[in-house]
């Protein structure tokens, strides 16, 4: 990303295929420039008032799971932004507490806010200081250890790959986490066209800043082995796979002002290429074999399990 040409080993598991550092460094600090992305501050918290109520007037309807005609109609002219598919499928209300781990300055929480939702919380290590915003969003710069308090709904965006012990991350998420509810984990995966086509050259591996690139069979055995049951597993890999790989196969960083990320005019690619690595993109998402994943983890309610009989029998 940076353009630094710093080496990392890494060694792939024989069991489940989860790409892993060799060697997670002492600290990630400095490999996180002051420019990254999604440390970015959020200057407008606020929509006016009449955006702000058909937002919610939005959200209302998009959530509902009987929906009126006049709702419909409504859904269709002002249609939700794609984000609300991970809050439909993971049964998420207005009024649900929500937590966003790894959320850099909280674009998305501030995003949520304008939608409606009035209880919002996120925890980001790598930020300079806690974010309080006036909407009432509040980032916190502390791990989710150390973070005491339950949730509805946990969202992983892109950040459980950073994180240097996903097993005991999957532990705090479930004591996190109110029974009956989902965490939403967004991945890279190791086990994909794009991992195949070019290797130590696939943009998503972002060395070192990622420390494991997950599978389905990784992240199956960790929810697995901490009580969750995975639900349902969604690909949503785009066309960043394909022009972020080919810029270092031509030694071109994210970084570099020949960068697609600074404009398509002086980069190394034309509006058909794009449109291209898109269509591929979608058809791989068709296959299961894209670059990105959305796993939702849910931890079951033992009151609904109901009880099981067992036949008291002689041993032979």
């Amino acid at each position: 990303m940076l353009g630094t040409g710093e080496m990392f080993p890494y060694f792939k598991c024989a069991e489940c295929g989860c790409l892993q550092i060799t060697d997670i460094p002492d600290s990630l600090k400095h490999h996180y420039d002051n420019d990254y992305y999604s440390f970015k501050k959020i200057r407008n918290c606020f929509d006016n008032v009449f955006k702000s109520y058909f937002k919610y007037l939005r959200t209302r309807y998009a959530l509902a799971d009987k929906k009126t005609p006049f709702a419909m109609l409504f859904l269709n002219l002002y249609p939700p932004p794609n984000y609300f598919d991970w809050l439909k499928k993971a049964a998420v209300t207005i009024n649900s507490e929500i937590l966003d781990i790894g959320c850099g300055s909280g674009e998305l929480l501030v995003r949520l806010r304008k939608d409606g939702f009035n209880s919002l919380t996120g925890l980001d290590a790598f930020i300079e200081d806690d974010i309080l915003y006036d909407n009432g969003v509040s980032v916190y710069k502390k791990t989710l250890s150390e973070q005491g308090s339950q949730y509805d709904f946990i969202m992983l965006h892109h950040s459980f790959e950073h994180m240097p012990d996903p097993m005991n991350t999957a532990r705090n998420l479930y004591r996190a986490l109110r029974q009956d509810r989902f965490v939403l984990i967004r991945v890279p995966v190791v086990s994909s066209h794009a991992w195949e086509k070019y290797g130590q050259n696939w943009v998503q591996l972002d060395a070192p800043r990622h420390l494991y690139l997950h599978t389905e069979k990784s992240i199956r055995i960790i929810a697995q082995k901490t009580g969750f049951e995975v639900k349902d597993i969604t690909y949503d890999s785009d066309e960043f796979q394909f022009w972020g790989s080919e810029q270092y196969l031509n030694g071109i960083s994210l970084k570099a002002p020949e960068s697609l990320e600074n404009g398509l005019e002086r980069s190394i690619f034309t509006k058909k290429q794009i449109k291209e690595f898109k269509l591929v993109a979608a058809d791989l998402n068709e296959k299961r074999a894209g670059d990105q994943a959305c796993f939702y983890l849910y931890k079951s309610n033992p009151d609904k399990l109901g009880t099981i009989k067992v036949k008291n029998r002689k041993a032979l």
